[in-house]
Formats: structure tokens, C-alpha cells, sequence
């Protein structure tokens, strides 16, 4: 088979693909959206670093963060458990949706194919935050690098984390790579690349 022949059935793979996901949508309880997305910034030590790196994290969501402990003694890191290490901020429904749209800007809205699991989780890295859209410099704190994590899920996926009653999840009921790699094609207009080539200005 040659290159081209190859290609013209692998885009005809992915139409098929495509397609199923559409008829399965249908039904309102396939239809996947974006539960939540996590800001998190790993700074190794409490204090003023630490301050700074919440602040940065409240401008970008516009939630108040919380602290991140550290569940492990690491003596060489004089790390020791419930000690502060960073700080992360969970947002969920619209306000998730709208503060990803800005965060993919950053990677001119593109991901990696391999950011994904089978499980409906995403994430990705920004190196340095005043590149996101409505945050400026601010010579006092700094300029800060931060994960972000995101995840796709179903309705009903409530059952597996209640208190009362929970259950688990059949493996079809979560979102897959392919089909995560799908939605946010659709639904925010991410292009899924194997490489990211960035040009920053």
C-alpha cells in the first residue's frame, strides 16, 4: 500500500470513528462534557513562594487555591509529610469551560496526542504563565510555570465517589483517548498533534 493510499484510509478510519461518536451522543447519558480543570503548581516549600504561587493561581481562575501536602518524608529534599509543597485550584462546569478556552491559547490550540489517558483525563504544561490571555507581569511575583488537568466524563460517573451506595463504573462508560481527543476538537477546536511547534511573539 502506498503512502498516500495509507492516509486516505486512515482519514477515512477517523471520519468512521467520528461518526459513532455522534450517534452515541444521542443518547443523553454518552454524551461526555469537561467536569472540571485543575490549576497546580509544585513549589517544594512553604512561605513566601509559596504566597506568590497561590496569588498566581487566584488571577488566572479567579478561585481562592488551596495548599498541597506532602504525603511522603524525602530527607534530601527536607520534605516531610503534611508539609506544604504548592498549591492548586479546582474549577468545574462553565467557568471550567471558559478558563480552558484561554489556556489553549497559550499552545495556539494545539495538544499532544500523548497528553491523554483511557480514562477521560487530559493535561498539559505552561512555562510561563504571563502567557495566558488577561495576565499580566508583576515584577514582585514573578513568572510561574503550572499544570493543568483536566477531565471528561459521562453523566452518572457520580456512583463511583458518593458516600452511600457507591458502585462501580463499566470500563464503557468512561471516556476513551480517542474520543476525548474528539470532543475538544469539537467543542473548543483543539488540534490533537504529535508535536508541538510554538512560535512565541
Amino acid at each position: 500500500m502506498s503512502a498516500r493510499a495509507a492516509r486516505e484510509t486512515k482519514k477515512k478510519s477517523i471520519k468512521e470513528q467520528e461518526k459513532t461518536f455522534e450517534e452515541m451522543w444521542a443518547n443523553p447519558m454518552k454524551k461526555p462534557y469537561l467536569e472540571k480543570v485543575v490549576l497546580n503548581i509544585g513549589v517544594g516549600a512553604g512561605g513566601e513562594e509559596l504566597e506568590r504561587a497561590a496569588t498566581v493561581l487566584q488571577t488566572i481562575s479567579g478561585k481562592t487555591p488551596v495548599k498541597t501536602l506532602s504525603k511522603k518524608n524525602i530527607k534530601e529534599f527536607n520534605l516531610r509529610i503534611g508539609r506544604p509543597i504548592g498549591t492548586m485550584v479546582t474549577v468545574r462546569e462553565q467557568e471550567a469551560e471558559k478558563l480552558l478556552k484561554r489556556l489553549f491559547v497559550v499552545n495556539n490550540d494545539k495538544m499532544l496526542r500523548k497528553s491523554f489517558d483511557n480514562y477521560g483525563n487530559f493535561g498539559f504544561g505552561i512555562t510561563e504563565h504571563i502567557t495566558i490571555p488577561g495576565v499580566e507581569y508583576d515584577n514582585v511575583i514573578g513568572i510561574w510555570g503550572l499544570d493543568v488537568v483536566g477531565r471528561i466524563v459521562r453523566p452518572g460517573m457520580r456512583v463511583k465517589f458518593r458516600r452511600k451506595s457507591r458502585a462501580k463504573v463499566p470500563k464503557h462508560h468512561y471516556v476513551s483517548r480517542v474520543e476525548a481527543q474528539y470532543f475538544l476538537k469539537k467543542k473548543f477546536g483543539v488540534e490533537i498533534v504529535d508535536k508541538l511547534d510554538l512560535d512565541y511573539i
